[in-house]
C-alpha cells in the first residue's frame, strides 16, 4: 500500500465526499436493495412528512419504502411501522401517481454533492393505456434531496443537456452533464407545483464514469500518476492496478474490497459449522420446494389434450343426435379430438353445456398453470438470490486479509462488520459463534419455562417450588392470594406454593409434605428439621427496592417440622 501523500491530489479532493457518501450509504443499503429490480405498485404520504413506495419484487418481502422530509430525520429507509396516510393526496403524490405508479425502477443513484437519492424509473411498458400518447416532458424520476433546507421530495424529469430556458441559472453544467426539472416539489413548509431547476449545479454522483470527466486535466494527470505508482489506492475503495481506466473505478458502496469469485461450496466451507448448517437447511427447503412446485405444474400434453378436446367438441357438436342423453362419438373423432366414446348429459343439462363446461376446464387449468409458473419462478429467484448471497459472503471473506482468516477471534469481529455476512446471518437468524447462538437459545429456554417445580401431595393439591430467587418472585406474582406459602424462618430456601382446595383449607397432611420440601430445599436439608413460616399470599408483601426472594411476611404461624429420610424418599418415588 502506497503512503497517503503518493494518492493524486484529484482524489484527495473528493476524500470527504467519499467519507460522507459512505455514512449514507451504510443507512440506505437496506433500501437500495429493496428497490432495485422492483416495481412501484402505489405512492403515498402521510401528513408528517413521510412519502411510502409500495413496491413488488419477486421473493422479496413486501415492506413499503419510506421517504422522511422530517427535520430530525430525513432519509430513506425500509418502513417496520406504516404511518397513517392522507385523507386527501397531496400535489406530489397526485402527480407522482400520474406518472410513475405502476413503473418500473431503473436504478437507484447517490449523489455525494450534494446529497440526493435519485430514483430513474423506466419508460411506461404496455401496461399503461396512453403508453404510446405518453407526454416527451412528462416526470421519470423522483429526487430525494438531503442537503435543501429543509430536505424536500421532487418529481421530477431527467435531461441529458441544461435546457435553454435554464441556462442564465445553470451555467456551471457542461455539455452532457445530467439536469433534472422539477415538476412537483414537497417539503414541510410548502408545495411547490411550478417547473423549476432542481439543482442548479451538476451532480457529483457516486461513479466516477462520466466521459466527461475522464477529459478532464485533473484526471488525466492522476491517471499518468496511477500507472508510475503501479498501485494506488482509493479512500475506502478497492485498489487501482496499473493501467486501469478510471472509468472501472467502482464505488466505495459497491466494492469495499476486491471481489473473489468463489463456488457455492467453497463458500460455505468459509463460514462457522452452525451457520453452514443452517445455509444447507435452507438451501434444502428452496430446493424441495422448487422441485414441487414443478412437479404440480400441469404438464403440456395435458394441456394439449384438453384444448383438443374442447376445439374438437366445438366443432362436431352438432352431430349430437337431437333429443337425445348420450352421444357415442364416432370411432375416428375419437382419435382425432381425443374424446371418449360417450358423452353424457348431466339434467338439465344441454350440448352446448358440455361444450362450454370444456373450454371452461381448459380456461381453469391454463389459469391454474400460470399461477404456477409464476411461483415456480419467485421460489427460483429465492434459491438463487440465496446462493448468491452465500457466495458474496465467502467472497468477502476470503478477500480478508490471511492473518485475519487464521485467527478465529480476529476473523470473527471482522466478518460481523461485512454487509453480506451480517445479511445471511440475518436470513438465517444465527450468529457467527456458537456460543453466542448457544446463549441465546438457552435465554430463549429460560423465558419460556415454569418458574418452579411442581407436586402433588398425598391429598391432592398441588404443591410448587420455586427453582431460584429470581424464580421466586416470578412465582409470587402467579400465586392468588388466598393460596398458602410456606418457607424456612432461618436461612436461605425455596419459596414453597401449596394450592387451596376450593371450599376447604389444606389439609394436614399436604401441609406437613409442603413443609418438608421446605426445609429439603433449603440449607437445613441435612437436618432434616426447622421452623417453618405457613402465611397466605395477601400477607406478603414485596416491594421493588427488595432483592430478588426477599419478601416481608405480615402475618403468618410457626411451625416445626421434622422428617426421616425414608418418608422424603417415599413422597418423592410417588411423584415418579
Amino acid at each position: 500500500m502506497q503512503p497517503r501523500a503518493s494518492i493524486p491530489k484529484f482524489f484527495q479532493d473528493l476524500a470527504p465526499q467519499w467519507a460522507q457518501l459512505g455514512l449514507w450509504q451504510k443507512k440506505f443499503t437496506t433500501a437500495f436493495e429493496r428497490l432495485r429490480n422492483s416495481t412501484v405498485q402505489k405512492i403515498s404520504a402521510s401528513d408528517d412528512g413521510f412519502l411510502l413506495l409500495n413496491i413488488y419484487k419477486p421473493a422479496a418481502p413486501r415492506e413499503p419504502i419510506l421517504f422522511s422530509i422530517q427535520r430530525t430525520g430525513s432519509g430513506m429507509s425500509v418502513a417496520t411501522a406504516r404511518p397513517q396516510s392522507q385523507s386527501k393526496p397531496n400535489s406530489v403524490v397526485q402527480v407522482a401517481r400520474k406518472y410513475l405508479q405502476g413503473r418500473r425502477v431503473q436504478q437507484v443513484l447517490l449523489s455525494v454533492h450534494p446529497v440526493a437519492v435519485v430514483i430513474e424509473f423506466a419508460p411506461p411498458g404496455d401496461n399503461f393505456e396512453d403508453a404510446k400518447d405518453w407526454p416527451s416532458d412528462a416526470p421519470d424520476c423522483l429526487v430525494l434531496d438531503l442537503d435543501s433546507r429543509p430536505a424536500r421530495i421532487c418529481v421530477a424529469r431527467k435531461h441529458s443537456n441544461v435546457p435553454e430556458r435554464y441556462a442564465d441559472q445553470c451555467s456551471d453544467f457542461a455539455v452532457g452533464d445530467f439536469f433534472y426539472e422539477s415538476a412537483c416539489e414537497w417539503s414541510l413548509d410548502n408545495t411547490k407545483t411550478k417547473r423549476r431547476a432542481t439543482f442548479t449545479q451538476p451532480l457529483v454522483f457516486s461513479c466516477l464514469r462520466s466521459p466527461e470527466l475522464v477529459k478532464t486535466d485533473a484526471v488525466e494527470t492522476a491517471l499518468q500518476e496511477v500507472k508510475q505508482t503501479q498501485e494506488f489506492i482509493l479512500p475506502g475503495s478497492a485498489t487501482l492496478p496499473a493501467g486501469a481506466e478510471i472509468s472501472e473505478i467502482s464505488p466505495p458502496h459497491t466494492a469495499a474490497h476486491t471481489t473473489v469469485e468463489i463456488t457455492l461450496q467453497a463458500a460455505l466451507n468459509l463460514i462457522p459449522t452452525h451457520v453452514r448448517r443452517a445455509a444447507r437447511t435452507r438451501l434444502q427447503f428452496f430446493e424441495r420446494r422448487l422441485q414441487r412446485q414443478k412437479a404440480d405444474l400441469p404438464s403440456a400434453n395435458e394441456m394439449d389434450m384438453l384444448k383438443k378436446r374442447a376445439e374438437g367438441l366445438r366443432a362436431h357438436i352438432y352431430m349430437w343426435p337431437k333429443g337425445f342423453p348420450q352421444w357415442h362419438v364416432p370411432p375416428q373423432l375419437i382419435e382425432e379430438a381425443s374424446l371418449p366414446a360417450i358423452i353424457s348429459l348431466k339434467p338439465g343439462q344441454s350440448p352446448g353445456d358440455v361444450v362450454s363446461s370444456a373450454f371452461d376446464e381448459l380456461d381453469k387449468l391454463s389459469r391454474r398453470r400460470s399461477e404456477l409458473e409464476k411461483r415456480v419462478e419467485e421460489s427460483r429467484l429465492a434459491l438463487e438470490h440465496f446462493e448468491q448471497l452465500i457466495i458474496a459472503a465467502g467472497s468477502d471473506i476470503r478477500a480478508l486479509p490471511d492473518e485475519t482468516r487464521t485467527a478465529q477471534l480476529a476473523l470473527a469481529r471482522e466478518a460481523q462488520n461485512l454487509v453480506t455476512v451480517q445479511r445471511l446471518l440475518t436470513q438465517l437468524e444465527a450468529t457467527w459463534t456458537a456460543g453466542q447462538q448457544k446463549s441465546a437459545a438457552l435465554e430463549a429456554e429460560r423465558e419460556r419455562r415454569l418458574p418452579y417445580r411442581s407436586y402433588k401431595s398425598s391429598s391432592g393439591e398441588f404443591i410448587r417450588v420455586s427453582k431460584s430467587a429470581a424464580d421466586a418472585d416470578a412465582m409470587l406474582k402467579l400465586m392468588p392470594s388466598h393460596h398458602t406459602w410456606v418457607h424456612v424462618v432461618t436461612g436461605e430456601g425455596s419459596h414453597v406454593w401449596l394450592e387451596k382446595p376450593k371450599g376447604a383449607k389444606p389439609s394436614d397432611i399436604a401441609l406437613r409434605e409442603a413443609a418438608i420440601l421446605a426445609i429439603h430445599h433449603s440449607k437445613q436439608t441435612r437436618a432434616q428439621e426447622a421452623d417453618v413460616y405457613v402465611a397466605l399470599r395477601g400477607d406478603l408483601d414485596k416491594r421493588k427496592d427488595l432483592p430478588p426472594g426477599k419478601v416481608i411476611v405480615r402475618r403468618s404461624e410457626h411451625r416445626f417440622v421434622r422428617y426421616a429420610q425414608l418418608e422424603l424418599q417415599t413422597f418423592l418415588e410417588k411423584q415418579e
